[in-house]
Parts: structure tokens; C-alpha cells; sequence
């Protein structure tokens, strides 16, 4: 993704980017190449292991806490955002929480959209969940390492 950018630049959209450029664009059926497709590739990332992002799985995707509405400066409602958690097991019974975490990014009042963005990365998760209102504090990977592996893809 770097080698596309010039040095020194690095690519870290905020929520309303994300939803209303990048998936706005990416769900346009008319626009097939917008300024910045590249940077963003397509997969579905709910059949594949964070981890190994290849044809395996060893576990499932789990949300946690409620949907949250992303708006503009206008406070109009752009899109949602969902938290999940990455679950190594086949079963809620025998699975171990992991440190892998997405971010799925939705339209808003739009059933035939195609996709949704997805914002993947390993970081702790330190975090306490209100059954009512969600996270208590939401995660925010520029609290991970430098080290941590981000990857921002689309899914089917």
C-alpha cells in the first residue's frame, strides 16, 4: 500500500473519509476508478483467518456493543460502524478471544449497496462491554505499536 505514496505520507482516513468517499465511491456502480481505488483492495474477509487473510478459518468474527452512527460536520448520518472480535474455535463454547480486530464500516439508508470497508488490526483489546450501550471505550488502533499489522480491505 506504502509504494503508492510519496514518502513521508501515510494513508489514515477518519470514519467520515472511509464511508463517505471510499464506500460512497466503491458502491457507485457508475465509477469503477475513483482517485484513491487503489488503495483499498476487495476480499471477504469474513471466510479468512485475520491472521493469515488466505482460504482458511479457524474461528469466527464476533460482535461486540452497538452499532454507532458516523456523521458529517452537518450531523447528517453518513454510514455505521461495527466493532468485531477475532474468536479462535469453531464453537462460543470452546473459542479464545484474540487480539484481532474490525472495524465494519456501512452505508447508511442504502439496502443494494455492495460493500462494506472493513478496517482490520491486531491490537490488545482492553475494554469493557455494556450489554445496553457497547463499548465502554472504543478501540482506536493509533494505540497499537508501530509493529501491529493494519490492513483496510473491502468485502463481498
Amino acid at each position: 500500500m506504502a509504494a503508492f505514496l510519496p514518502p513521508g505520507v501515510v494513508f489514515i482516513p477518519n470514519d467520515e473519509i472511509l464511508i463517505g468517499y471510499y464506500l460512497a465511491n466503491k458502491n457507485n456502480e457508475e465509477l469503477h476508478i475513483f482517485n484513491g481505488s487503489h488503495m483499498i483492495k476487495e476480499m471477504n474477509l469474513y471466510d479468512t483467518d485475520p491472521f493469515e487473510l488466505r482460504h482458511c478459518t479457524t474461528g469466527f468474527w464476533k460482535k461486540k456493543g452497538n452499532v454507532r452512527n458516523i456523521t458529517n460536520a452537518d450531523n447528517v448520518v453518513l454510514g455505521t460502524k461495527t466493532l468485531f472480535v477475532f474468536y479462535l474455535g469453531k464453537s462460543p463454547n470452546d473459542s479464545e478471544r484474540t487480539n484481532w480486530t474490525m472495524y465494519e464500516y456501512a452505508l447508511a439508508n442504502n439496502p443494494q449497496a455492495r460493500f462494506v470497508l472493513c478496517r482490520v488490526f491486531d491490537c490488545p483489546i482492553e475494554m469493557e462491554v455494556d450489554d445496553e450501550f457497547g463499548p465502554i471505550s472504543d478501540v482506536d488502533e493509533t494505540d497499537c505499536d508501530e509493529s501491529d499489522n493494519e490492513l483496510e480491505k473491502f468485502h463481498l
